[in-house]
């Protein structure tokens, strides 16, 4: 009867022990629901539903098999909107193209639920057509493109973009100390030169006037 209140059908106990021993057993009943049934029971499913699925989570087979159907899911709609943007139907997208699909606020703002900025139109179409820009973007362009942009900021990301910065860095820093070489050794010869020319006037002035004169005769 205590595994019927707490988790089966409680109306039937219940009425049977307000009928035959007291009514008082109505309130016992209600209150034993109210705590035990709907409160621990609920914590206890909670508890192992959540261990369920995080055991789910880590399983290397399920991550992969989410992660391929979400790489489809993102396909499917890529190559929706190509077939909507390629309205001459030769296969490619021009920066016209785009610009008139994109001009739709449905398309921005199904857009933006990927977190993708529609409102600079050609800015986003340069940004996904990077990869190729000897021509008109194509459907696999775009798959990539926007994959590769939609979202946040990932820990991937920023680290290849610090390891970008600190190369340049360095390379900056080489540049400059060669330069700063190559300054001080022009300084150093044009002293040389002047401290030579200053010597040969000093010379020049110390040579006797009439022994000028006796060479000249």
């Amino acid at each position: 009867s205590m595994f019927e209140i707490t988790l089966g059908n409680w109306p039937p106990v219940c009425r049977l022990l307000s009928e035959k021993v007291s009514e008082w057993f109505m309130l016992l009943c209600i209150l034993h629901k109210l705590v035990i049934g709907f409160a621990v029971v609920g914590v206890i499913n909670g508890v192992f539903i959540q261990e369920t699925f995080k055991v789910a989570s880590s399983d290397n087979q399920i991550m992969m098999r989410q992660k391929e159907r979400s790489y489809k899911l993102h396909e499917m709609k890529m190559r929706q909107l190509f077939m909507e943007a390629d309205t001459d139907g030769d296969g490619f997208v021009n920066a016209d193209e785009w610009r008139e699909l994109v001009s739709h606020p449905a398309v921005q703002l199904w857009l933006g639920s990927m977190d993708l900025d529609a409102a600079d139109a050609d800015g986003l179409y340069e940004l996904i057509h990077d990869l190729d820009q000897d021509g008109d973007l194509t459907m696999d362009e775009l798959i990539r493109g926007v994959a590769r942009l939609k979202g946040t900021a990932r820990s991937y990301d920023l680290q290849m973009l610090l390891r970008q910065v600190l190369a340049l860095t360095e390379s900056v820093d080489k540049l400059k100390r060669s330069v700063d070489r190559r300054s001080r050794a022009n300084r150093v010869s044009d002293q040389d030169e002047i401290e030579l020319n200053d010597t040969s006037d000093r010379e020049a002035k110390d040579v006797p006037v009439h022994g000028l004169y006796s060479e000249s005769l």
